[in-house]
């Protein structure tokens, strides 16, 4: 059976795209998963899913007491979410693959640079995904929010789908994220 998760990132505050988004696919979900700069109370992103969520604190989340990261199963991968900005995630990649390491997962959810990222290092065998920026984004195509979908097959097999808001934030569109093998 085909499972769906939802990764977001980076709302700052924000809730009006995350709402419509986490709507947009309510009832369908096995899991959402927040990169962290949420800026508002957790417990509100827990009453909007109907589904576990996994969520990491960002760097403007300081005044919420939860642990900065969280390591959970999905299927047969250990993954992590973390925000990125402890792993200096805008200057290499480098130091979050020796997080990965060090905390035994094969894959890492992160966020902080507001930027859709996709890195595969075929070496480890390790997959770390961005999302992107629900709200504020910063890549240049698409200029518009972005997030992540996950589909887990039956193997554990991951296929990721990056999507965008489209106009006037109503409809929802995917794009093309190239795997960056390191």
């Amino acid at each position: 059976m085909h499972q769906k998760f939802l990764v977001m990132s980076d709302n700052h505050g924000n809730t009006t795209n995350m709402k419509k988004v986490i709507s947009k696919y309510e009832g369908q979900l096995a899991g959402v998963i927040h990169c962290g700069d949420l800026e508002f109370d957790p417990e509100s992103l827990f009453a909007l899913c109907d589904c576990p969520v996994w969520m990491a604190t960002g760097n403007c989340d300081y005044i919420y007491d939860r642990d900065p990261e969280t390591v959970f199963d999905l299927g047969p991968h250990r993954a992590l979410v973390t925000h990125g900005h402890r792993c200096d995630i805008r200057w290499g990649s480098e130091v979050i693959l020796e997080h990965a390491l060090e905390m035994g997962v094969d894959l890492v959810f992160f966020g902080h640079s507001h930027r859709p990222a996709h890195l595969y290092f075929r070496d480890k065998n390790i997959i770390c995904l961005n999302p992107g920026s629900i709200a504020l984004p910063r890549q240049f195509e698409p200029y518009a929010p972005t997030f992540l979908l996950i589909d887990l097959d039956e193997k554990g097999g991951i296929t990721p789908t990056f999507c965008y808001l489209g106009r006037m934030n109503k409809n929802f569109h995917s794009f093309e994220v190239p795997v960056d093998v390191i």
